[in-house]
């Protein structure tokens, strides 16, 4: 069963007395689902049809009432509806396809005429049709491709609390001799953390161009001055000590981590919480937990060189002699808008990550 006349591609359909579609509504990292009835007695294509109300089916997603601004449709002097939508150049591929046959089937499905510009040109993509509802649709579409083809890159920055610290670094040190004396099962000097990269992360970002590396900047420091200005109004003092790792198995491990023990712990839980919150509804970020877990890491699987076998290591021994090492205190004043793939210099030593902003606590 489908309606050709709707503007809408097939998503799928349920019949009953009543027959309806169910249409997903992608929006950063968010779901909603549109409901439309399709009874008899109602016209299929209004001469000057508005879109309808969309219908939230959870709590924790978004109100989509709030939607209503975001497809921005206007009426041309053609007499057709058009929109306008910013996407990332090496994004594009992903939507026009193969010789450009996604591209095609898109406009099809949706009866819309869609521009996208060249590659490596800046531009924003254009959307055309004969009604708000094809242009909607068209657009809709373009969002869950965006979302798709973001979940298939690495991120790009990361937004961290730097860990300066002469007494933890140099105890990392220490604890790195220690291990290395008599090593379980993979582990080697590779693992560990450079005591120069330390730091806490809040948030892990995917920012594919300067416009969205700007927008990150802006929305860091709009936080800021909204919000965690007044929950750290001066530096707090903050320690490292404690061991725990990211599963449940000690012998077979991916991650070791170092817990942060500070004061007044819920301020703290609350900035990082509020941080990753901003860039989760900017669509910058893709939220996996409900509260940023904040550690340092010690030891991974994933700093191992190109040549060594990503494996997991046994931390079995290390939590039995070294659960409770106190790593040292450093004093949390500062947030960074980090560079990943950044930490090595012209002359090859290693650094810290080039920063894109650094906001002063």
């Amino acid at each position: 069963m489908s309606d050709q006349n709707n503007g809408f591609p097939d998503f799928f359909y349920v019949t009953g007395p009543l027959p309806y579609k169910v249409t997903p509504l992608a929006f950063g990292d968010k779901t909603c689902w549109k409901l439309t009835l399709e009874t008899s007695d109602k016209p299929q294509e209004q001469e000057n049809p508005q879109l309808e109300p969309y219908l939230d089916n959870d709590d924790d997603l978004i109100d989509c009432m709030d939607m209503e601004e975001t497809h921005n449709i206007t009426y041309t002097k053609s007499g057709k509806f058009q929109t306008s939508m910013y996407v990332p150049s090496s994004l594009f591929s992903f939507i026009i396809g193969a010789k450009g046959s996604k591209l095609k089937a898109l406009q099809n499905s949706t009866n819309t005429s869609i521009k996208v510009p060249r590659i490596n040109e800046k531009g924003d993509i254009i959307i055309e049709g004969n009604t708000e509802r094809q242009v909607a649709s068209a657009k809709t579409q373009i969002d869950i491709i965006i979302a798709q083809g973001k979940e298939r890159m690495p991120p790009t920055h990361f937004v961290s609390i730097p860990i300066k610290s002469d007494m933890i670094s140099s105890n990392l040190l220490k604890f790195k001799k220690s291990v290395l004396e008599q090593p379980a099962r993979g582990i080697t000097e590779s693992i560990f953390q450079k005591d120069v990269k330390m730091h806490l992360t809040v948030v892990m970002l995917k920012l594919l161009d300067e416009g969205e590396v700007t927008r990150a900047i802006n929305i860091l420091q709009s936080c800021y001055a909204n919000h965690i200005s007044k929950i750290f109004e001066k530096p707090q003092k903050a320690i490292i000590q404690g061991l725990e790792i990211m599963n449940d198995d000690p012998s077979n491990v991916n991650v070791l981590y170092a817990e942060v023990k500070i004061q007044n712990p819920e301020k703290l839980q609350t900035m990082c919480d509020t941080i990753a919150n901003y860039f989760n509804k900017a669509g910058l970020a893709k939220k996996e937990y409900d509260r940023v877990k904040l550690h340092m890491t010690v030891m991974n699987k994933s700093f191992r060189h190109e040549s060594e076998q990503k494996m997991s290591f046994d931390a079995s021994k290390i939590l039995e002699s070294h659960k409770d090492f106190y790593f040292g205190e450093f004093e949390l004043n500062q947030l960074d808008l980090c560079i990943r793939g950044t930490t090595t210099s012209n002359t090859g030593e290693m650094k810290y990550y080039d920063t894109a902003l650094t906001i002063q606590l």
